[in-house]
């Protein structure tokens, strides 16, 4: 099995990473970790060399806490659209199982993040949602 694991480093994408690293663990299953680096900002090309690695590293840690093994776990740093990389990413992987928190950075007051319902909307893949307040 192969799952995707968006991040953005909110803690709605670390939850996900909780459920995913238990499901990879438990199934041997191979993790890809994506960060999306959107096309806009005056501070996209600092956060593509230095934040984005970190986000990226902290889940890394996540999943091997969790059990995965390192040679399961794969990164990846692309940028667009959002929902529209994760999406693309998924495919390209060819994952069985994209895992992914409700709503990231951006979606405070709404109930599921635009990304995240972006992702349902254009994925043929099987995409679990974690709630913000599943513990494992």
């Amino acid at each position: 099995m192969k799952i995707l694991l968006p991040t953005d480093g909110s803690g709605y994408s670390e939850n996900a990473a909780m459920v995913a690293g238990q499901i990879a663990s438990k199934h041997d299953s191979e993790v890809i970790i994506v960060h999306v680096v959107e096309d806009k900002g005056l501070g996209r090309k600092t956060w593509r060399e230095n934040g984005a690695e970190h986000v990226i590293n902290s889940v890394r840690e996540e999943l091997l806490k969790r059990g995965c093994k390192e040679q399961s776990i794969i990164s990846e740093i692309v940028d667009g659209h959002a929902a529209e990389m994760i999406v693309k990413t998924a495919k390209k992987h060819n994952v069985d199982r994209i895992v992914i928190g409700t709503r990231g950075h951006t979606g405070i007051k709404q109930i599921m993040g635009s990304v995240t319902l972006k992702v349902l909307q254009l994925s043929p893949i099987l995409v679990l949602v974690v709630p913000p307040e599943f513990r494992l």
